[in-house]
Parts: structure tokens; sequence; C-alpha cells
């Protein structure tokens, strides 16, 4: 069954971008799309005597509840928000206008159903404007964003569904030896599916479970392990974290309160600079993940509750630190200046060399936006998951191929395991209907 809903106030595009920031009003709501621009943009309006309130994703629910509420408070000082997509997901926000940043995520060019939800949150009914506004920052941005808005939204043709459980152990079973990496690649390389679904979430199980491979687990605490809720990639913190959890369930010892909180260097401290704030969003993390896992294996997390008040007091220390945006900001200079200092630290290089390699990635940055902001041809959805072999411009013979060269599967094992996951598919499609 399909309900649909009709927008009760009016939402109007804009006639001209923003232009600059001095044109900023209050009840504004500027969209970014990293952290990075947040930030950049947080302290020019701050240079400007504009004190915004900032909302992105990886911040707690606290946090992002504290700072939608300064914003919603007509006393409170802060009358503009900078903030990512994350607004577009279960906060009451009394915006008047919508201001992109940019109209291309991660690339790519928006997609209509995304930049109407992000746009509806402008003037939504009930709330202190009763019709809204979206523009662009940039003047020139503001034909594609007309074009994006009146594009119809393209139904749904596919849902993405994952590898269960049971889907694992029968692979698993037929090939008792496979790591579950490799378990994945061949689920991937034997699994076809309808018309109506394809395979997701494989790559972030097989980060995790690269992390772990060489870690002795029963399948279950693997599989488990390897679809928590934490995100390892470029966090060295949260993967050691999530390796030494690893490590200790295999070792049958119970993960105490007191354990974790060595490992995680507790206690958290106060937000000082933008390097503290991300660290407390890391520790925020792998605290949540023990949660997490906790309702799943209560005998071997038994700590809970105590966890879950650690939780809260990090939140507490991250909306303070939010609090004082002004003093994180200023931590970081000129964006410019900080971004080299950064580069020149990590790479060890002079200050000159990692200051012209930033304004060759700003340059390639600014051609490869103006490059993908050029609409681009439609593309088929993909349904239909085939071996790597059969890929245009790709020779190579795919890992299910390997393994019945060597012997270690035949066509008829081949046939045995997708008969059999077909047959838990349909299981399960019965059971949720």
């Amino acid at each position: 069954q399909v309900t649909k809903y009709e927008r009760k106030s009016p939402l109007d595009v804009a006639d001209r971008g923003l232009g600059s920031l001095a044109e900023v009003q209050p009840a504004d709501c500027i969209v970014c799309f990293s952290k990075k621009t947040i930030f950049g943009i947080s302290q020019k309006l701050e240079m400007m005597g504009i004190k915004p309130a900032v909302i992105y994703g990886d911040l707690p629910p606290g946090t992002k509840m504290a700072q939608a509420d300064k914003f919603n408070d007509p006393n409170d000082p802060c009358n503009v928000l900078v903030a990512t997509d994350a607004i577009g997901m279960g906060l009451n926000l009394n915006i008047r206008r919508v201001i992109f940043a940019a109209v291309t995520r991660q690339g790519k060019l928006l997609p209509s159903y995304a930049a109407k939800q992000i746009a509806g949150r402008a003037g939504r009914y009930g709330t202190a404007h009763e019709g809204g506004v979206v523009t662009t920052q940039r003047p020139a941005d503001l034909s594609l964003l007309k074009q994006i808005m009146d594009k119809p939204i393209e139904p749904i043709e596919a849902v993405g569904i994952a590898p269960t459980f049971d889907q694992i152990e029968t692979f698993s079973f037929h090939l008792p030896t496979a790591s579950f990496v490799r378990l994945l690649d061949i689920f991937v390389s034997v699994c076809s599916v309808s018309d109506h679904f394809f395979i997701c979430t494989v790559e972030q199980m097989k980060t995790l479970a690269t992390a772990i491979d060489n870690i002795e687990l029963a399948l279950k605490i693997r599989y488990t392990l390897c679809t928590c809720p934490i995100d390892i990639s470029d966090n060295k913190y949260a993967e050691t974290v999530f390796i030494k959890m690893a490590r200790r369930l295999s070792s049958g010892n119970p993960l105490t309160a007191d354990w974790f909180f060595d490992i995680v260097r507790w206690p958290a401290q106060p937000v000082k600079n933008l390097g503290d704030l991300a660290r407390l969003e890391s520790l925020y993390e792998v605290l949540d993940n023990y949660l997490w896992l906790s309702l799943r294996f209560p005998d071997m997390l038994p700590d809970g509750e105590i966890v879950m008040e650690a939780r809260k007091q990090v939140d507490k220390l991250i909306s303070e630190g939010m609090e004082n945006m002004s003093k994180l900001l200023a931590g970081m200079g000129n964006g410019k200046e900080g971004s080299i200092r950064k580069t020149s630290e990590r790479k060890g290089r002079s200050a000159r060399d990692a200051a012209e390699q930033l304004e060759e990635e700003e340059e390639q940055e600014d051609e490869e936006e103006e490059e993908e902001e050029k609409p681009k041809p439609k593309q088929k959805l993909k349904t239909q998951i085939v071996l790597p072999s059969k890929r245009k411009g790709m020779g190579r013979k795919s890992k299910l191929e390997n393994l019945m060269e060597r012997g270690v599967l035949s066509k008829e094992d081949v046939e045995t395991l997708k008969k059999e996951v077909r047959a838990t598919m349909v299981k399960e499609m019965k059971e949720k209907e």
C-alpha cells in the first residue's frame, strides 16, 4: 500500500542565489555535505558576528537536539543554522529558508528525492514560518537546483538486501576452510536476485571482517561483529577498540566496564579544539557499539547500564563543546592555513609544499564539481549480480571460478548453494509478509 501526502504550506525556489554570507538572515539554514564546509562557513559567520547552531551526522542525538533547541528559541542568539542533510531526518526546526552550499554530494549531483527532502524543511506546516524558500549559496548553482526540484521523484524499483546468518552458515558448511571475507565474496558471486532486490552492505561487512580475520571466533559471533553499526574506515581509534573487543570475545572473558574503559582511555576530557571534538565523537561511537553488542551478547558484555551512563557523559561533553563553537573555530585560524598546517604535520613536508598541494587539490575539486554539475545520462539500475568476468572490460576470473578450477567447488556444489540461498530468501520474504 502506498500512502501519498500533500505539503500543507508553500515552498518556493528563490529567484537568485545568496551570493554572499553577508546576505544571511535569521531563520536561514545553510546545508553542507562535509564537516570541512560546515566548519569553514561557521567560522566565517562567527567572524561576521553571527553565532550559528551546528548540526551534522556524527553528533550524538542529545547534542543535535540541544543545537536544534537553540536555533528554535527566538530568545537565543543562534538564529542561523549550518547543517548537513541530517536535518532532513527527525528534527523539527523553524527554518524559513534553506540555502544549499553545493548541489553535489560525494561528487554526484543531488538526486531529486534528497533535494526535496532537505528543501522541504523550510517553512514546514505548524512551525514558526508558514511557507518556505530554497536557494543556493552560489548563484551559478541556482539553475541546477531548479532542474533538480522540477524533476519528478523516480519510483523505487528495487530494495537492498544483505546476507543473513543462515545464508552465510550454509556457505560455511560447504566451505569449512574459507575465511569469512571469502564467504562474503563467494556469496555475492553465487547469489542472483530478482528485479526487485539487490545485494547491499557487503563492503561494510568486509571492512569489519578484514579487521578481525585472524581472530578465532565462532561463526555467529563473527557474523554479528561484522554487522555492527560502527565505521572503522579512516578511524584508527575505532578500529583498534573494535579489534580488542573481538579478541576479548575470542578469549571467552567478559567485556566488563573496567576492562572496556581501560581500552577506550576513559575518562573523557572536555573539548578544547576540533581535534578533541572528533575524538569524543569517535568515543561516543565505540560506546554506542558496546551497547549494541550488549543487547546481543548480554553475558559477555554485562555492564550496559554503566556504559550507557558513560555515553550520556560524552554526549554532555560534546554538547558543551558545541556551545563554545567560536573558541573551537578560533583554533582553526584561517581555514586554508589550518588545512596547510594539518597537511604539513601529517606528511612531514614544509608549509610551502603543503600550501602548493592544497591549492592544486582545491583547483582539482572545483574542476570536478563543475564537471559533476553537468546533467548525466540516466543509467539503468542494476538488479542482477553477474560474475566479475562477465562485466565489460574485465577479463579476470572471479573467486568462484578460481575455486571451481582448483576443485574446491564443483558445478553441483554451486547449484546446491544457489538453491539453498534462494530457499532461505523465499522463507525470509514469506516470514516478513
